[in-house]
């Protein structure tokens, strides 16, 4: 019975993945509200079997029985949290929510069959994020001012970059984090969000040239200063998040095309000054010339995702740990190996509607700050994700960022699930602003009922 149970997991983790997947294909056509929470009850349903699925199949595996602590409280974590805050704000989007989830639970898949500690480090940092998660929305009502404080989301990331240029932690050659107390964090995570800030307030009313100047002047001094870390992963995402808003914003195409020489000639120069960035392309231009050195990590990643085939060798059966730096810069090459290339595409498509939801919600949005917000968000994850899975697949140069959700670390996990509360902080703003024109309109019509 516990072979089969084993044997078939391969099949139903993703089976249970691809119909989460069509409740959320169905939510995206339907307008109904009642229909969507449906959709998003029974999404929570599959999610519930994929977990019951992949840490039943760990405790046969391991006979271990401290395995099911740690999938009860995952269970509170990913169904009872997300419960709880849709009473608290009935405006936040369901299938967000569950979308953020259900990667989560991806992600501690494979770190829980790699490294129990790890993942439940992870589980008490996403942990303690979803308590701040639920304040976030109430921030958004209550303090209307946030759009005017640009210029000091620009100071705080600026002087949080500045601190680890000078006092940072060198790892793999790129100074990137800096400890308080013994916490190691890595404030180019944090920055990301408050970068976004910046941009959106500076462009939240019109994009004329005194604004475009502003924003370029407050980017640049982030960019720089991670270049001078040779922090070049997270230069290169914040670089295109303000290429992309800009574009958008102005409604000017030229804004593109000159970000994208802009950012191509800068490549050409880290690629010239920084031995590092040298050594991640050769790796990636030819890793079998390379094997034993440089080409070691890309060539264990592409063995592990070749093996792996369409439905995985099973939890537990690959060798992922041969792969350097796996729960990190090559965690979907893990889950390729072990889960199989269907659940790493599902794993795409759910990151592929998270940010869908995220743009259509900003296309419905009137003020240009939190429009401005969501997009910049929007394009940060999208990009993120792109070189995470394109880097681990030999698709484009490793740039050592995280896959949001699903790679371990802690300021990781914790910036991203911050930046979904701010998305669904702002659900939260439309929801009350819908309420407050129907109140309105029903006010109107009972006033028209009684004149007549």
């Amino acid at each position: 019975m516990a072979y089969t149970i084993v044997i078939a997991s391969r099949y139903l983790i993703p089976l249970f993945l691809y119909l989460f997947l069509s409740c959320s294909i169905y939510a995206l056509f339907v307008g109904d509200v009642r229909k969507q929470s449906g959709a998003a009850a029974l999404q929570m349903v599959f999610l519930f079997l994929m977990q019951f699925t992949a840490w039943l199949t760990i405790v046969i595996r391991t006979q271990q029985s401290k395995y099911l602590l740690f999938y009860a409280f995952l269970q509170i974590l990913t169904l009872a949290l997300p419960v709880l805050a849709w009473f608290i704000y009935p405006g936040i989007s369901r299938i967000v929510m569950n979308h953020m989830c259900m990667l989560f639970s991806a992600g501690l898949i494979v770190l829980t069959r790699l490294d129990l500690t790890k993942a439940i480090k992870q589980l008490i940092i996403a942990g303690a994020s979803f308590v701040v998660f639920l304040i976030v929305p109430w921030i958004l009502r209550k303090c209307r001012f946030l759009e005017r404080l640009g210029w000091i989301y620009a100071g705080i990331g600026i002087a949080a970059l500045g601190i680890v240029l000078i006092l940072g932690q060198v790892t793999h050659g790129s100074k990137l984090s800096w400890s308080i107390g013994g916490i190691t964090f890595q404030p180019s995570e944090f920055v990301k969000l408050t970068f976004v800030f910046f941009l959106a307030a500076v462009l939240s009313e019109k994009t004329g040239i005194r604004q475009v100047v502003a924003a370029g002047i407050g980017a640049t001094a982030h960019v720089l200063i991670l270049v001078l870390s040779k922090d070049l992963g997270s230069a290169l995402i914040l670089f295109m998040v303000y290429v992309f808003l800009m574009t958008i914003s102005a409604h000017q195409p030229l804004y593109l095309a000159g970000g994208l020489v802009a950012g191509a000639g800068a490549s050409l120069l880290a690629y010239r000054m920084f031995s590092h960035v040298q050594v991640r392309v050769q790796a990636w231009r030819d890793p079998w010339s390379v094997i034993d050195k440089q080409g070691y990590q890309i060539a264990q990643a592409l063995f592990a995702m070749s093996r792996g085939g369409l439905f995985g060798l099973g939890i537990g059966k690959g060798t992922p740990q041969d792969i350097p730096y796996v729960e990190t810069d090559f965690i979907f090459s893990a889950v390729i190996e072990e889960l199989g290339l269907l659940f790493g595409i599902g794993i795409l498509l759910t990151a592929a509607v998270l940010f869908v939801l995220m743009i259509r919600l900003a296309g419905g949005l009137a003020d240009g700050f939190y429009r401005n917000l969501v997009v910049g968000f929007a394009i940060l994850y999208l990009f993120q994700t792109f070189l995470t899975v394109g880097g681990g697949s030999k698709f484009i140069p490793l740039t050592g960022v995280t896959l949001p959700l699903v790679s371990y670390g802690g300021s990781s996990v914790m910036t991203t699930i911050l930046m979904f509360g701010v998305i669904e902080g702002v659900f939260v703003l439309r929801y009350d602003e819908e309420l407050r024109i129907e109140k309105q309109r029903r006010k109107k019509k009972r006033q028209t009922e009684e004149t007549e």
